[in-house]
């Protein structure tokens, strides 16, 4: 976490940062910058300077660990108040002061490069400000400097999508002076420095920024809509919005400065990096750095080079996919021609929104058809997409069993079946896991990984490697019944499913889950991902009321009777919802499933009443927390933090909220969760008591692992922690 100083013979300086891997700003890195670069300004013996990254990286930007999480957080701000002391040295920088952006420069990497008086990019790299992916702005003047550089709507785009621009348009847009070739970069920039030898370093500071009031108010409105929609709920980018407004304004002639803009945005960065939303994105960052970290096993992952893939429906094919963009071939199988063939031209036409023709076909080219396992023979991998039937399963495991070589993996795309149970049909349970793909395959990012019972530690890294790979967040879960994600949400849709009963509005419902952040209600999820689906593995395993799993949980009647007259949702046309029939958008409650619900009602002698929003969301979300402990308790889940990776990436949860386990210790509190729990489960128990037409049900029921959390007064993590440093 320091800089050195290596100079050369033409009298050019190297100012290098090293913190591998990614050269981080750490606090103790920007004290050793300062130093360093007051050192050289005083050396007769240096002409000039040259700024750049040790290895590959330039800078990766601020050391997250090191920024505040809670109360103090102005007066350990040490990083921004460091970036400021290197301003004002980069600024009054005596002699040509240029940065060689080598690799990636992100975030405080580019404020550092834009303090710099020139730059000089490498041409295979890129340049970025991300702070809002991580619920934050710029904080080290880069609100101020590159609004300064490329005008509004430029400093905006790169700024709030957070997208690094790549070297060319970073020369074009002005962000770079120059672009190089990787292998002559020092060179052409000490060459570029020695040119600017006896030449005043430009100010950016005192440039104004260009482009009128009118055309910067406008790109700021335009943004602030944009915003609404692809961040919604998130508060970072109204401050780095009024920021840009505020670089405007500062730098016209009367303007209050440059020094104003810096503190305006050091004080709203404050204010950003003590919010319980960047605290949440921050979280997540983390978190999902940590799923990929299996404890306890210390096998290394084998080459996965050739891949099988049994289906070529939507789930198969979205799973081809994500192999064929990295390189690796795919052999696609299915029970008919006329599947393959149909399945090939989803794929192809997917492709071809996004490839030239010349691309396409050398994407399909990597896939080869068959009608016959037997092509299975060679590959590394099988992994298995046909619908949920566990004979059918069985089925195809053992005969892939007598075909594949003896050290391939099998894998079942399942959502929610027994994996020991198909791995057992086979000679290599130890090779054989879940891997609960999410529709569509080629666009979700989540991977449920699921470990058998006797899945080896070889098996599970590959695994999650192979996650990695095709650009996935691979979270590991055990054999239980509906993973991680569908056993949590049972009892979020139950729920919903019980509030209609009790007179809740559906719209009401649906709209505080969605005001709440959540993408869809629950009644609309329902429909979009069909009420016929559960409907159909409830019908067959019995169709009983009193029907009580991880995975299954009611009450029924509603998701009965809209299936029982063919509603099952968008596919149809009609759910609990119409839809119109050209536009397919949503077109209000359909009148009969009102009449369905009144009707459900009077027979159930359902009693009815009002609920606030509050009151709507705990009642949807707290079991389904109270069941991500119960996860936890019984081992089926690695950490806390994966079960957030689950939700905010594969069931439209809110990721300013950082995911429901973090929801539920950093903002509503374990104790006050374990009260309203008690709370409700008392009133349930009441209901089944009082009205023989329900059946009980324990996802109200507090896990011991929360009243544990409770009564030690620690917060799930701080438990965890304490129980992972035991093992």
């Amino acid at each position: 976490m320091t800089t050195t100083i290596s100079k050369r013979p033409d009298g050019v300086a190297l100012l290098i940062l090293k913190n591998p891997p990614v050269n981080s700003l750490a606090a103790t890195l920007l004290h050793s910058l300062c130093e360093n670069a007051q050192t050289l300004a005083k050396d007769d013996s240096v002409k000039a300077v040259v700024v750049t990254g040790d290895g590959n990286f330039f800078c990766g930007g601020a050391a997250i660990d090191e920024m505040p999480t809670g109360k103090g957080g102005e007066q350990k701000a040490s990083v921004v108040d460091v970036m400021g002391t290197l301003s004002a040295t980069f600024d009054g920088f005596p002699k040509p002061l240029v940065a060689a952006v080598n690799g990636m420069a992100l975030g405080g990497g580019l404020e550092v490069a834009l303090m710099c008086a020139y730059r000089v990019i490498s041409s295979k790299t890129a340049v970025g400000l991300p702070e809002v992916t991580l619920g934050l702005l710029p904080g080290g003047q880069g609100t101020q400097r590159l609004p300064r550089i490329v005008g509004a709507d430029a400093a905006l785009k790169v700024m709030l999508t957070g997208t690094p621009v790549k070297a060319a348009e970073a020369v074009k847009l002005g962000i770079c002076d120059a672009a190089a070739d990787a292998k002559s970069l020092l060179d052409e920039a000490a060459k570029f420095a020695l040119s600017k030898v006896g030449q005043a370093n430009p100010q950016l500071r005192s440039k104004q920024m260009p482009g009128t009031k009118a055309e910067v108010e406008q790109a700021c409105k335009q943004w602030t809509t944009q915003m609404a929609k692809a961040r919604k709920g998130e508060i970072a980018p109204a401050a780095i919005i009024e920021l840009v407004m505020t670089a405007w304004e500062s730098s016209q002639p009367g303007g209050k400065g440059f020094d104003f803009g810096v503190e305006e945005e050091r004080r709203l960065f404050i204010q950003l990096v003590l919010s319980p939303e960047s605290n949440a994105l921050r979280h997540l960052f983390f978190a999902e750095r940590a799923a990929q970290k299996v404890p306890g096993v210390t096998a290394k992952p084998a080459p996965v080079k050739s891949v099988g893939i049994i289906g070529a429906g939507t789930m198969g094919g979205g799973i081809a996919m994500n192999f064929v963009n990295i390189g690796t071939p795919v052999v696609l199988v299915d029970a008919k021609q006329e599947f393959l063939d149909r399945g090939l031209a989803v794929i192809k036409a997917n492709f071809a929104r996004r490839m030239k023709p010349e691309q396409v076909d050398k994407a399909m080219g990597m896939i080869t058809p068959s009608l016959s396992y037997q092509d299975f023979k060679d590959v590394d991998l099988v992994v298995e997409a046909v619908f949920e039937d566990m004979e059918l399963k069985k089925k195809i495991f053992r005969e892939l069993d007598g075909i594949v070589k003896k050290d391939a993996f099998l894998c079942t795309n399942t959502s929610g079946l027994d994996v020991d149970a198909i791995a057992n049909v086979t000679s290599r349970p130890e090779r054989v896991m879940g891997t609960h793909f999410f529709s569509p395959a080629n666009v979700m990012r989540l991977l449920e990984n699921v470990r058998g019972t006797k899945s080896s530690g070889e098996t599970i890294v590959t695994m999650m490697q192979m996650g990695k790979s095709i650009g996935k967040v691979a979270v590991l879960a055990g054999n239980c019944d509906g993973f991680i994600g569908n056993r949590m949400f049972a009892p979020y849709t139950a729920e919903a499913r019980m509030l209609l009963e009790e007179g809740v509005d559906i719209q009401q419902i649906d709209a505080a889950m969605q005001k709440y952040g959540m993408a869809m209600g629950p009644s609309a999820t329902a429909d979009l991902i069909g009420h016929d689906v559960l409907w159909r593995a409830w019908k067959a395993l019995g169709g009983d009321p009193a029907m009580n799993t991880k995975t299954y949980k009611g009450p029924y009647d509603l998701m009965d009777g809209t299936c029982q007259a063919e509603r099952f949702g968008q596919k149809s046309g009609a759910g609990f919802y119409a839809y119109d029939p050209k536009t397919k958008k949503n077109a209000g409650v359909h009148p009969e499933f009102v009449k369905m619900l009144a009707e459900v009602r009077k027979r159930k002698n359902a009693a009815t009443r009002q609920l606030s929003d509050t009151e709507i969301v705990e009642r949807c979300l707290f079991p389904l927390i109270n069941e991500g402990f119960k996860i936890l308790e019984e081992n089926f889940a690695s950490r806390p933090s994966d079960i957030d990776i689950v939700f905010t990436n594969g069931y439209g949860y809110p990721k300013y909220r950082g995911g429901p386990m973090h929801w539920a210790e950093a903002v509503v509190g374990l104790p006050k969760l374990l009260d309203r729990l008690k709370h409700f489960d008392a009133e349930y128990a009441a209901r089944v008591k009082s009205n023989p037409a329900y059946f009980p049900s324990d996802h109200f029921t507090p896990s011991k692992l929360l009243e544990q959390c409770v009564q030690e007064g620690v917060t799930l993590t701080q438990l965890w922690n304490k129980k992972a440093s035991k093992l």
